[in-house]
């Protein structure tokens, strides 16, 4: 297992974890290096075994907001560490480091468990959230967002002006800036986007729409923590946010 295979195994295992703050350790970590370091000093627990440490570097800024968790994460790196014949998992050390390179940011794709996936993206969410959404009518996901509304996150939301839409049992519009936005054309046209953008850092996108019915249908999401691509999406976002009417 490599450093950045040891990093993912260690967000995995937070996430499914009962941590309290478990959705701010995520984020943390999303923001972090691991670094392997052997040693040529016997542990002298197991037989003939050299310690090896393992470094979690996050910029300076952040640092001392992550060694709160330092004791949890030192117990969940002994828990997961891969069993080897020469070396033993003997502490974990957090230092200041640079931000993950853009390789070392995964692009993710899911198949299933989508809708708690979409959930534990909004809940890492520190100062926005932009989405563009062809259906929006999952209460789940509604009351997720009006969450992060009451810690300060900024919240807008593009939608296709359909009546499923304007007919949903709760109303976007009451609680965020919605824009709505009907294409017109010599046919019945929507506009059929579907993204999420998180902090401009991440980007939620797919097939999957934001309705209680996408839970049981066969949809696809892919989670990109890419700093260009969420760019490139927001670009998408503002040109939809200025047009209250698309024509062709």
């Amino acid at each position: 297992m490599n450093e950045q295979q040891f990093r993912k195994l260690l967000i995995d295992t937070v996430k499914v974890g009962d941590h309290p703050e478990k959705d701010q350790i995520i984020s943390l970590l999303k923001i972090s290096v691991v670094r392997f370091e052997k040693t040529g000093e016997f542990t002298r627990r197991l037989w003939n075994h050299y310690k090896e440490y393992i470094y979690l570097c996050i910029i300076p800024e952040k640092i001392i907001e992550l060694k709160k968790y330092e004791k949890y994460l030192d117990g969940v790196c002994d828990e997961i560490y891969p069993p080897d014949d020469e070396y033993e998992f003997w502490s974990l050390l957090i230092r200041p480091g640079s931000l993950p390179v853009d390789e070392e940011i995964s692009q993710e794709i899911l198949f299933e468990g989508i809708q708690q996936q979409i959930i534990e993206e909004i809940r890492s969410a520190k100062y926005l959230i932009w989405i563009a959404m062809a259906w929006f009518t999952d209460p789940v996901l509604y009351k997720e967002l009006l969450k992060k509304k009451t810690q300060g996150v900024t919240i807008e939301i593009v939608m296709d002006d359909n009546d499923k839409n304007r007919n949903a049992e709760f109303d976007l519009s009451t609680n965020f800036p919605t824009h709505w936005v009907r294409i017109e054309s010599l046919y019945k046209n929507i506009m059929h986007e579907k993204f999420c953008i998180i902090d401009l850092n991440t980007v939620i996108h797919g097939t999957f729409n934001w309705t209680k019915a996408a839970n049981y249908n066969k949809e696809t999401i892919s989670i990109d923590r890419n700093r260009t691509t969420a760019e490139a999406f927001a670009d998408e976002f503002m040109k939809l946010k200025k047009s209250e009417l698309l024509k062709f």
